[in-house]
């Protein structure tokens, strides 16, 4: 087990992955330094304030399930696992034209029967469409018939005798809300990993969870405070230009301001696939780190409106036949007893509208508010905050699942993390906080 003078990590990103990788490294004894090139912490999950209202923004919603067992070990680990709410029990609420509010409310019943009970009492679905949602429940075990290897989602539900229904008004809202890529592009493969891991577990599995306080609040400050508490230091605005690598092992880091940080014995690289790659010399780019031009991203845009009255009395809400995806409700969630009457509408893979301007992207979220809430015709728009990223999480392709690097490479000092790293995971805050765990354990071996 390491000791106080077993050595000294760098850690280059101040997301979740690196977060997570100091605060385990910093637990056993080393000597911990986190760079964070901007001048907050948080990396593609993160929060802010607006500035004419003073309110909190998250950088995109982000929702926790209880399957999160790293993420969740982690936020105890700092002391903030409290600014987390799970559900008592797994219930989404969606909301179309036709049939207004409907639920996918899983009953308190051991797993997977408390899934399929939900899914049998949900409108706007025929009883065909429902027991054929059995198929997939029977392909996620290990004796399925049908492997989605090398199969697109809209491919592998196909197979599995799924409806065009079905797919429109459960499957596909799923496959964007976790995945964040549409059903024709995404990898079957990580979808089956997202219902094994959700609903193969026990029946708190499914249990969604969100932050009370905004994303930043949850768990930035309370990872730098144990860092530091032991010895470590983190780092905002310390911009990592290039590794410098010499006699097989990195030697220093290079920043944007000319200064090198050497005399470290581990380094780790927290950062998204296209960061890293520009900070390799150019002999690493074309060899075993080659494939990190290949990795794609998909886009997130969250649309904050501020209204001057209520519009909605719901926490979150999935939306069915529009443009966007959900809602959040972000009095209800952030702050029970203030009103500011502020809502996040949320488009996942949002190729199609990361280029629009802010009018167009507001004019389309309120066109979709007033299509499904009609009340909120008579709602003043007061403000709007844009938020577009464009990198937020790895583009979850059929290609991409074989093109994701493991912690190790040839480099025996640099260890790699981040939610796109090769754990068996979709590209989530688990994946993040599971990586910079793994990193850790690599170096700690």
């Amino acid at each position: 087990m390491a000791n106080s003078l077993s050595g000294r990590v760098v850690i280059i990103g101040g997301g979740f992955a690196g977060l997570a990788a100091g605060v385990r490294l910093s637990e056993r004894g080393y000597e911990v330094l986190v760079l964070e090139r901007r001048n907050h912490l948080g990396g593609r999950a993160y929060s802010f304030i607006d500035s004419k209202t003073g309110d909190v923004v998250d950088n995109g919603q982000h929702l926790f399930m209880g399957c999160y067992h790293h993420t969740i070990a982690f936020l105890e680990t700092i002391g903030r696992l409290d600014r987390l709410k799970f559900q008592q029990r797994p219930r989404v609420d969606f909301l179309d034209s036709a049939h207004g509010f409907t639920s996918f409310d899983c009953p308190p019943l051991p797993a997977p029967l408390n899934v399929l009970a939900g899914l049998l009492k949900m409108k706007g679905l025929g009883v065909g469409d429902k027991l054929r949602a059995f198929n997939v429940g029977r392909a996620i075990k290990r004796n399925g018939k049908l492997s989605p290897d090398a199969l697109t989602v809209d491919q592998w539900l196909d197979q599995l005798g799924q409806s065009a229904r079905i797919k429109t008004r459960f499957w596909n809202p799923m496959v964007v809300a976790t995945l964040n890529q549409s059903p024709d592009i995404a990898s079957a493969r990580m979808l089956k990993v997202v219902l094994q891991e959700a609903f193969g577990g026990d029946s708190k599995s499914a249990n969604i969870g969100i932050s009370r306080v905004g994303l930043s609040d949850l768990y930035t400050d309370g990872a730098t405070d144990f860092i530091r508490a032991r010895g470590g230091d983190v780092q905002t605005g310390a911009q990592v230009q290039r590794l410098i690598v010499e006699g097989g092992r990195v030697t220093a880091v290079e920043l944007r301001d000319g200064e090198r940080i050497e005399a470290a014995d581990y380094f780790i690289s927290a950062v998204p696939p296209t960061a890293l790659f520009a900070m390799l010399p150019d002999e690493l780019r074309s060899k075993e780190f080659s494939s990190l031009e290949k990795l794609g991203s998909s886009p997130i845009v969250s649309i904050n409106l501020w209204f001057d009255r209520p519009v909605i009395d719901r926490e979150f809400v999935g939306l069915l036949g529009t443009r966007s995806q959900w809602i959040f409700n972000k009095d209800l969630l952030l702050s029970p007893d203030k009103r500011s009457n502020q809502i996040a509408v949320i488009i996942s893979a949002a190729r199609d509208f990361v280029d629009w301007t802010r009018d167009a992207l507001v004019e389309m979220a309120l066109s979709d508010l007033h299509e499904l809430l009609p009340e909120s015709r008579s709602a003043v728009l007061l403000h709007s905050a844009i938020v577009k990223e464009r990198e937020a999480t790895l583009s979850h392709t059929v290609e991409s699942d074989k093109l994701r690097l493991g912690p190790r490479t040839s480099i025996p000092n640099l260890i790699l993390a981040g939610d796109w790293t090769d754990t068996g995971l979709p590209a989530t805050i688990e994946s993040a906080v599971m990586s910079g765990d793994v990193a850790a354990e690599v170096i700690d071996a």
